[in-house]
């Protein structure tokens, strides 16, 4: 069985995880190892049936039909291993193999131990005689099936998305495995084609960088004492627990320089500044004294972000690639949008999402209007909750709300509604106008969640650090912004005739020449374009559910079949 991440302990776990694959990049000598020839490696497959505990799920029974594919389609030739031992190629593949660890994934998962029987005595070098040459077959497969393992984690993720949440709607990236084995074996250069199925977005490199930097934190973090809630953040006070409290800034980075080397127990303004940084890059509120959701942040383990950045990687491993043109991300924790063109940022802004209880779903859709002043249809589930009751206590809450009556498709009289024996049969709309709830435009991507982006009246929310707030949809801070972009070279819209048609009352679509791909996401770690490392709380506890799944050996789910090519 594959032991759980190993990440989290940094170069040193990673060279304990890979020491058993490490030994043999050098390659044992040729009197030290049987040639697998062409007739053993057939002999291995043919006799080796359905191996456990590969074949135990439909993924690893269809991993076991992409090997044998992989060998039928170059008459069982050994790809890895010859009368030397590793080739350079297998050499190289060994090395790719045991860096797994750099991209957040576990390097037992590819030891052969995790897939066939007699893994572990394959790996170990025999202090004398030579392996038989069944074993030396075993070798060279069981490196083909890691790098099959590999290539399908790298390229589309190890975890099904759907397993975190049924509001996990992000279609998974497909990928044909054969393929890829073939390449490897052909160019001989196996970690560069795995390093070519990395996500290309910016961000997945810069979490590489970021997990680099937190697992080498591991070690010095011990030497660094935990700090107390309730020390108060008035510059000029003195406290022993200052002391903690620099040590735990200039750990994270927040506090360099002669502020970081600095003794006393006093607060000054240098470190008051480094706690207000760590603070707004944690989603954090400041307070008058250090408050237990600071401590929090400031006390969690270096091992905790590792595999909180773990959990990112993996997340971007299931994103589509990055379209060329225009796109648009909503990240969920972080409450921002991303606007792209040409793969660099044109466009952020920050957002409202839905609370824990109505959270906004995650998927992927396309842009294809902008509705300017447009009318409000209350959702059923409002309308029965809220305005409906809203309503029966106070007939004047329609006039306030600017509220019109239907039944079906028709606009009647609140005056001529028997509202206790026909409540189940209306529905309310709002009127377009500064107060309307979705603000003066809003801008569609059809989908069945009913979920759309759209401006807000209720502007002061966006001052707040955490912003789950709404009901599901995404609340804008520049709407203006975003529909100028959306619309840039589109003939006739001028900024000047957008902000009229957002304030004209009167609703209006207009049809986007090219959709706009929009993806709603959520990484609770973003790096921002100076290099700092944002750390978001689990709004959604998206985190907790998928950690379990990251560190399970195999996903036992059909989905994941690796040679899947649509």
């Amino acid at each position: 069985m594959a032991s759980s991440i190993s990440v989290a302990a940094g170069v040193g776990a990673l060279a304990l995880a890979a020491a058993p694959v490490l030994a043999q990049v050098a390659g044992p000598s040729a009197a030290d190892l049987i040639p697998p020839p062409s007739a053993e490696v057939r002999a291995f497959l043919e006799a080796s049936g359905s191996p456990r505990p590969l074949c135990a799920t439909a993924a690893g029974r269809d991993l076991w039909a992409v090997v044998q594919d992989f060998y039928a389609a170059r008459d069982d030739r050994p790809a890895w291993i010859d009368a030397g031992g590793l080739t350079p190629a297998g050499q190289r593949l060994v090395a790719a193999l045991a860096a797994a660890a750099d991209e957040g994934l576990d390097p037992s998962r590819y030891e052969p131990a995790a897939s066939l029987p007699g893994g572990p005595q394959v790996l170990r070098v025999a202090a004398s005689g030579a392996p038989a040459g069944r074993e030396a077959a075993l070798r060279e497969v069981a490196l083909t099936v890691a790098l099959a393992r590999y290539a399908a984690d790298i390229g589309r993720g190890h975890v099904d998305p759907a397993r975190v949440s049924v509001l996990w709607r992000a279609q998974p990236r497909s990928l044909d495995v054969r393929p890829i084995l073939q390449q490897a074996a052909a160019s001989g250069r196996p970690d560069d084609v795995l390093e070519a199925l990395r996500p290309r977005h910016p961000q997945y490199a810069a979490l590489r960088a970021a997990l680099r930097r937190y697992s080498a934190l591991a070690a010095e973090e011990a030497r660094v004492s935990t700090v107390r809630a309730g020390l108060p953040l008035q510059r000029g006070a003195r406290s022993p627990d200052i002391a903690p409290l620099r040590a735990r800034l200039a750990l994270w980075g927040d506090l360099d320089g002669a502020a970081a080397a600095a003794r006393g127990d006093v607060l000054d303004r240098p470190l008051v500044d480094a706690l207000r940084h760590f603070q707004a890059r944690h989603g954090l509120a400041s307070q008058r004294s250090l408050d237990a959701d600071t401590v929090a942040a400031l006390n969690t383990s270096a091992a905790d972000r590792v595999r909180q950045i773990a959990l990112n990687l993996e997340r971007w491993r299931w994103q589509p690639p990055a379209p060329p043109g225009r796109s648009v991300l909503v990240n969920i924790p972080t409450f921002e949008l991303h606007a792209y063109a040409d793969g660099g940022e044109a466009l952020a802004m920050r957002v409202i999402t839905g609370r824990p209880d109505s959270p906004t779903p995650v998927f992927g859709q396309d842009m294809t209007a902008v509705v300017f002043s447009p009318y409000w249809s209350v959702p059923t589930n409002i309308a029965l909750d809220e305005t409906m009751p809203a309503v029966l206590s106070d007939r004047s809450y329609l006039r306030r709300m600017n509220l019109e009556v239907l039944r079906g498709e028709e606009v009647v009289d609140p005056a001529r509604v028997d509202w206790r024996r026909e409540r189940g049969r209306l529905s309310f709309r709002q009127r377009p106008g500064a107060g309307n709830a979705l603000g003066l435009v809003k801008f569609l991507l059809p989908n069945s969640f009913n979920v759309y982006l759209h401006d807000t009246p209720s502007k002061a929310l966006f001052l707040r650090p955490v912003r789950a707030l709404s009901h599901g949809c995404v609340r804008l801070e520049k709407p203006e912004a975003l529909a100028r972009w959306v619309l840039e070279g589109v003939p006739g819209w001028t900024p000047q005739r957008i902000v009229a048609a957002m304030r004209a009352g009167r609703e209006r679509a207009v049809s986007l020449p090219e959709a706009i791909p929009v993806g709603i996401v959520y990484f609770t770690v973003w790096v921002d374009a100076d290099g700092t490392v944002e750390f978001r709380p689990d709004v959604y506890r998206h985190d907790a559910a998928q950690a379990p799944l990251l560190q399970s050996p195999a996903p036992p789910d059909a989905a994941r079949a690796l040679a899947a090519a649509g």
